[in-house]
């Protein structure tokens, strides 16, 4: 065990990593050697390194999370305490989500990341990156998965959303509140949250996963083209319903044709803060795609029920263990 002891800080790219360039601006041309001197030095000296990636949070895929998932998981393997990775505000929570939807070991990864870049007065990148290697030290984050460290607390990855993307208060947990607070270099937890499934095992999420948004007249052009896809073009579909998890009639008759191909979809809301509700009886109403064979998003937010329903297809589960899977939160 080579590297017991020793907490990992893995280079994902982001603002995080960005330096002034002459003449270019801001370019992701920081090293992780220079990330490491942010640090106290005898900190530092307990740090492995991975100097994975510096490209922009929006480049990134399901396939290169899944890539950083299988590194997270060697690290383990070869004894490291904890990992932080420092990733990009864009796509954050989404790569901390689908970690955490196959993240079984009870180390904890922590995923930060800065909304300035670290040569911008104000910048955030080394207060977050500091208390971050605070966390993934402490035993009390142990056990409660994958957690996103920034503005002084560390959420969980299934409960975090970017609210505004100007502000160094940029992510909130929506009627939850952060999981914990770092108040100097003391890690203080103040509660405990119920987490999705883990689905264990060697599993790659599907790739071919698509999110649409239902939009006051809007969206039939592309799921009429969705519809018409041919075969391993599309993996999955997740629609954003209206409110309960309705869509409109004229989405019907491609949906039905999708369905009828083999390819699964999930119905969420749209709603910030909403749930799937089967309230109505008429056409494009939640009970009524239920009918088609439409699976139930429940209270996941559209972007999590497109990466969980990645993640449950790549496991191979179908019919009613998928949809437990999608309800297991």
């Amino acid at each position: 065990m080579p590297k017991r002891g020793k907490i990992a800080l893995v280079i994902a790219g982001g603002q995080i990593g960005l330096k002034t360039e002459e003449d270019s601006g801001h370019q992701p041309f920081l090293s992780g050697e220079t990330m490491l001197s942010w640090l106290p030095e005898d900190m530092s000296q307990d740090v492995f390194l991975v100097d994975w990636s510096h490209q922009p949070s929006s480049h990134y895929s399901i396939r290169m999370t899944t890539d950083l998932i299988q590194i997270l998981n060697k690290l383990i393997i070869e004894g490291v305490d904890g990992i932080v990775v420092s990733s990009g505000t864009d796509t954050l929570e989404e790569m901390a989500y689908l970690t955490d939807l196959f993240w079984a070991y009870p180390q904890p990864v922590i995923f930060t990341a800065a909304t300035l870049p670290f040569d911008v007065p104000g910048t955030d990148a080394i207060i977050n990156l500091t208390q971050a290697m605070y966390a993934a030290s402490s035993q009390k984050c142990w056990g409660l998965g994958v957690l996103v460290c920034l503005q002084d607390q560390l959420f969980a990855a299934s409960e975090i959303t970017e609210e505004t993307n100007h502000r160094r208060s940029a992510f909130v947990s929506p009627d939850r509140g952060p999981l914990g607070e770092i108040i100097g270099q003391d890690i203080q937890i103040l509660r405990i949250h119920k987490r999705s499934k883990v689905l264990e095992g060697d599993h790659v999420p599907a790739r071919n996963v698509e999110l649409i948004y239902a939009n006051l007249g809007g969206g039939e052009l592309l799921i009429k083209l969705l519809s018409e896809a041919k075969d391993r073009d599309l993996d999955g579909l997740v629609i954003a319903g209206f409110g309960d998890g309705t869509i409109s009639p004229s989405w019907i008759p491609f949906l039905r044709k999708i369905i009828r191909d083999g390819i699964p979809v999930v119905i969420s809301s749209r709603c910030f803060m909403g749930r799937t509700r089967r309230f109505f009886n008429f056409e494009g109403s939640l009970n009524k795609l239920l009918e088609l064979g439409v699976y139930d998003g429940g209270n996941l937010r559209p972007l999590q029920a497109r990466l969980k329903l990645s993640a449950g297809l790549g496991a191979g589960l179908k019919g009613s263990e998928l949809q437990k899977f999608l309800y297991s939160q």
